[in-house]
């Protein structure tokens, strides 16, 4: 059964954080609170964070839902082939008003032995707003 695919919107998750601030607020209008927001994830697929439709047909349902429905449509072959199901992405924009915490983050074999997870190289994009 082929299905129409459109852009999907997803509601963000929002992470206080002690070092957060107010951009995502401010400048990304991600919320209406005043509270000092650390992160926005724009797009996961984790155990207790699912990113969640917010448009059209697919509204309210999760993106570890669609994925599973729909791994080779939304995800294609090659990567169902080798992470399965899950979106193998997490995509946030960080707001660090104060130094960040330290963050270390297991390769694949440490991952995978403790977490059941893949590891976590990061792409950093910083700007100076």
């Amino acid at each position: 059964m082929a299905h129409k695919w459109y852009p999907l919107q997803f509601a963000p998750i929002l992470k206080e954080k002690v070092w957060g601030g107010h951009m995502l607020k401010d400048m990304l209008q991600k919320t209406y609170v005043d509270t000092p927001f650390g992160e926005s994830w724009e797009i996961a697929d984790l155990p207790d964070d699912q990113s969640i439709v917010v448009n059209g047909e697919y509204r309210g349902k999760t993106l570890g839902e669609l994925t599973a429905a729909f791994s080779k449509a939304l995800l294609g072959p090659a990567i169902v082939n080798r992470f399965g199901t899950k979106f193998p992405l997490l995509i946030k924009f960080i707001d660090a008003a104060d130094d960040l915490s330290v963050q270390l983050h297991p390769h694949d074999d440490i991952a995978k032995a403790k977490h059941n997870s893949y590891g976590k190289p990061t792409i950093t994009n910083r700007t100076g707003i």
